[in-house]
């Protein structure tokens, strides 16, 4: 930093100090590496708030139907329960009447596949894209979010499959990442009826450990980016329906080197 003299009038005059130019560019070559480290972080931050909180609201938009249709229709004891074998055209019928009337949609593809309906995927570990299948109807809620159901009956349980897709036919269209599959039980034993789950390994009563579902040895669908990250969404709604920090995955019981986001 050199001084410079300034003429104050009157034979007076008064010393100055300025940068120079090369302690300038220093500072500016400081800043831009600083910004360069932080921002990516900033912006990751950004977009996981962005997630986890339109994940929460569409769990809580869907999981708040079954009340509703109660009212309308009775217990789900007296409900039009999917019998035998489970047909695309008995889910979609079951979708239309107990799920979608009490929503706000914005658009109901019903089973259209094509353009603006279709629900492509990929998993954590594969990088191949996926079509869900057309036995899902599939429909978008009023603020965007797209969500595809298919309710069958299996071995005397019914259940509908729901993947949420939180940001519609915006990228990345990855599991763990912005589309993330539940359950509605609809009959299962007769325990949790009318519940909305993430998909898990459940035990006998219902309970999944969340190190099943940072990791799964059977079936590779743990929250990790060497599995499918089809649990990521039991990992976010336990962590406080927040996708958690690298620090707190590695607290969850997660592997560092194998952080997802």
């Amino acid at each position: 930093m050199k001084k410079m003299n300034l003429n104050l009038g009157g034979g007076a005059s008064r010393s100055l100090k300025a940068f120079t130019l090369a302690e300038v560019l220093i500072t500016l070559a400081i800043i831009g590496v600083v910004a360069a480290l932080t921002i990516p972080s900033v912006i990751t931050n950004y977009k996981n708030t962005q997630t986890s909180t339109a994940l929460k609201k569409a769990y809580s938009t869907l999981a708040s139907t079954t009340n509703l249709a109660i009212k309308d229709h009775g217990p789900i004891s007296s409900w039009d329960i999917i019998e035998g074998d489970a047909t695309v055209e008995k889910s979609k019928d079951f979708v239309d009447k107990y799920i979608i009337p009490y929503l706000r949609i914005s658009k109901n593809c019903g089973l259209r596949t094509s353009d603006d309906c279709k629900f492509e995927f990929r998993y954590y570990n594969d990088p191949q894209v996926y079509k869900l299948g057309g036995s899902f109807t599939r429909f978008y809620l009023a603020d965007g979010t797209f969500v595809g159901i298919y309710a069958r009956n299996k071995n005397g349980r019914v259940r509908a499959q729901v993947n949420i897709d939180v940001n519609g036919q915006k990228g990345p269209n990855k599991f763990g990442v912005d589309i993330f599959p539940f359950d509605y039980l609809i009959k299962r034993n007769e325990a949790y009826p009318g519940k909305l789950i993430p998909v898990c390994n459940y035990d006998d009563n219902g309970n999944c450990a969340i190190e099943d579902s940072l990791s799964d040895s059977v079936n590779s669908n743990g929250c990790n980016k060497d599995e499918t990250g089809g649990y990521c969404s039991h990992v976010i709604m336990a962590n406080g329906w927040k996708i958690p920090s690298k620090e707190e995955y590695v607290n969850m019981g997660g592997e560092a080197d194998k952080y997802p986001w």
